[in-house]
């Protein structure tokens, strides 16, 4: 019995359509992103055929796509010393060496700090400043992250979304109470009660506008607040080379 590079006996048709197969199942959950199933099926792979180049070279791939990049390295450099002339898993081995571990950023950054300490500067903005900007309107927490354009289109649809409120809920039944009493005139009581009679006398659609209106504010309003919280909380983490 002959084996070839890969680590698979050649004379062995059932064993060769299992490792086949196999091999197809991890290629095609990386693929489609399914990282937990490749990860599974790829532990199974390297399990059954230890020798085999094809299936530390496919766990490699596994383990850079989940960011492993210290992984990827280790089952790379395994395929290569089983079959040394492996020209797609020397390439792959490369591109792990240029992709940095956290460990390896950080590390990076240390001694680029001690080097020149002037060369780095880390940001002021805080989560909490963030979010209490974000308390005020909408966008201005990421604004405040110097997310401009977030920002600003946050802040443009939170503007519209309350002008579009204070439409429903103002001007449209004030202006149904005056051209319902254009003969005589209205001193301020009289006014906000015909108001509230005329928004009482809307229907269920106008009120499911009002609501829909309503709802989209206040989800407008959460998610600049979680988000600014967010950007600015991971601010100071990137910059370190945590993630």
């Amino acid at each position: 019995m002959n084996d070839d590079p890969s680590g698979l006996p050649t004379d062995d048709t059932a064993t060769e359509a299992a490792f086949t197969k196999l091999c197809d199942q991890v290629s095609l959950q990386l693929r489609v992103g399914r990282l937990p199933s490749a990860a599974a099926a790829a532990q199974e792979l390297l399990a059954r055929w230890p020798d085999s180049t094809t299936a530390h070279e496919l766990a490699g791939d596994v383990a850079l796509s989940e960011g492993k990049v210290a992984a990827a390295r280790r089952e790379y450099q395994a395929a290569l010393k089983l079959e040394p002339a492996n020209v797609d898993a020397e390439r792959k081995y490369g591109l792990a060496l240029v992709t940095q571990t956290p460990d390896e950023r950080r590390l990076a950054l240390i001694n680029e700090v001690i080097a020149d300490p002037t060369a780095h500067h880390t940001t002021n903005r805080k989560p909490l400043n963030a979010v209490l900007n974000s308390l005020l309107f909408p966008g201005l927490g990421q604004l405040y992250n110097r997310e401009h354009e977030k920002g600003l289109g946050m802040v443009g649809v939170g503007a519209l979304l309350v002008m579009l409120a204070f439409h429903l809920l103002v001007q449209v039944p004030y202006a149904a109470l005056v051209h319902s009493t254009r003969a005589r005139g209205l001193n301020v009581g009289e006014q906000l009660s015909g108001t509230r009679q005329m928004l009482e006398n809307q229907g269920a659609g106008y009120w499911l506008l009002v609501t829909l209106v309503i709802l989209l504010f206040a989800g407008l309003y959460l998610f600049g607040i979680y988000d600014a919280w967010r950007q600015a909380q991971s601010e100071a983490e990137q910059t370190l080379g945590v993630h």
